[in-house]
């Protein structure tokens, strides 16, 4: 039997849930990133849109410099019942429920894809380009359990709107060019997120955190690239942003105003950025 969309997404929390409790020892590096992170900013704030949250996964950022040295990563991830996989980083529980815990490429160390964490090892954590922005600008959120009458929760640092966005544009960047069907549904869920934030956040608020992320070394250039990428891919109509947008909400919302409200905020906030 398939498993809806609202299962999908409770099971996804919960994971989050559990390897963070597992990595409590490490609870000082620990920021979300990912989907999860993009609603924990903007749940009850984008009530007119009708496309419900999703993501199979949970996106974890650690921060090196403030790593506990036991448990080990690896060790404490599996405590939880976490397998690692074949890939560094990408833990796997029963088959489905999968945590990424994941490196900013700045601070990851030599390598392609691992990332150098001491005593941790090489295989702990998946270096990634892109996500340094969430070393530099977080707040601290409550985030509970999705499931019904569940009284769970954690207290854990979430990566700023600004730094979430640099993300997502990176990942698309990368990968919308070569992506198949499979990988471009996945990456207009991405861009969907992004429109998301846009609706939520303030464009004054996100602007000034652009300018918290370009004035800090580790992420100023990842933050310069993202905002050309983000002009080219979301600043028009025919920006490759914008399709991915619009394909995620065919069917579901009045495409033509979704791409115009779209193309409207991502100028609204280029503007703001550039001034």
């Amino acid at each position: 039997m398939e498993t809806s969309v609202e299962q999908v997404l409770i099971d996804a929390r919960e994971a989050l849930l559990d390897a963070v409790e597992a990595l409590s020892s490490h609870s000082d590096a620990i920021i979300l990133v990912g989907a999860q992170a993009v609603y924990a900013h903007t749940e009850n704030r984008v009530a007119s849109v009708a496309v419900s949250p999703f993501t199979y996964d949970a996106d974890i950022v650690l921060d090196p410099d403030l790593l506990a040295t036991n448990p080990t990563i690896i060790d404490a991830m599996k405590s939880a019942g976490f397998e690692l996989g074949t890939q560094p980083g990408l833990y796997k529980r029963d088959g489905q429920s999968q945590v990424d815990l994941l490196v900013p490429e700045f601070v990851g160390g030599s390598g392609r894809r691992g990332a150098r964490l001491g005593v941790h090892g090489t295989k702990a954590a998946m270096k990634v380009h892109g996500l340094e922005g969430a070393l530099v600008s977080y707040s601290r959120k409550e985030i509970i359990s999705l499931l019904p009458r569940a009284d769970r929760s954690c207290s854990l640092k979430v990566a700023g709107p600004a730094a979430l966005l640099v993300a997502k544009l990176h990942k698309i960047s990368e990968r919308v060019d070569s992506a198949d069907v499979r990988r471009r549904s996945r990456l207009s869920k991405d861009a969907f997120d992004i429109y998301r934030l846009l609706l939520a956040i303030e464009t004054v608020d996100m602007a000034s955190e652009f300018g918290l992320l370009h004035s800090r070394k580790i992420s100023s250039q990842v933050t310069s690239d993202a905002v050309i990428t983000f002009e080219r891919l979301f600043g028009t109509r025919s920006g490759q942003g914008t399709a991915l947008v619009v394909e995620h909400v065919r069917d579901i919302e009045d495409t033509d105003f979704i791409a115009e409200s779209s193309v409207i905020l991502s100028n609204d906030l280029l503007d703001a950025i550039a001034s």
